[in-house]
């Protein structure tokens, strides 16, 4: 139960790619139709870093906590062991961000962000708590380092 509640904590942080990591696109010739998958630059430049941004913060972290809960499903360690560690690079940013919210000293106002979404969280943490293979695999070396690496602060 206390790995799950860390995983509470943790999960706050989601988030998206930061606005560094997304290189602008030149827009292309008028004639020319835009590159598939190009980025106009408008549509992040006043993004704020996930840190900054607790209900964007919020958000990804209970998409994290479900995707989580999605990733234990069946009773193969092995397997959920992968799903977890592909989890630990999509959802890096949350982790860091919830990392610097608190070290910053504002866990109130992220508490206060949470508890709108109080209910959606319980419901993802019983996922998780409950999950087969949480009960099976926690025991498991590869499963529990792959738990961690999810979960590790920076």
């Amino acid at each position: 139960m206390l790995r799950v509640m860390s995983i509470a904590a943790v999960l706050v942080a989601c988030g998206s790619r930061s606005p560094a990591a997304i290189a602008p696109v030149a827009a292309p010739p008028a004639a020319a139709p835009a590159p598939v998958g190009a980025v106009e630059p408008a549509a992040w430049v006043d993004t704020a870093p996930l840190e900054q941004d607790l209900p964007r913060l919020v958000d990804r972290a209970l998409a994290m906590y479900r995707d989580i809960a999605q990733a234990l499903t069946g009773d193969d360690c092995a397997a959920a062991a992968v799903r977890l560690r592909g989890l630990a690079g999509r959802y890096r940013d949350v982790v860091v961000a919830n990392a610097r919210v608190l070290r910053d000293g504002r866990a109130r106002q992220l508490r206060a962000a949470l508890d709108a979404h109080g209910d959606a969280f319980d419901a993802a943490a019983q996922a998780v708590a409950g999950a087969p293979a949480m009960a099976r695999c926690a025991p498991d070396p590869a499963f529990e380092q792959a738990f961690d690496q999810l979960l590790a602060p920076p």
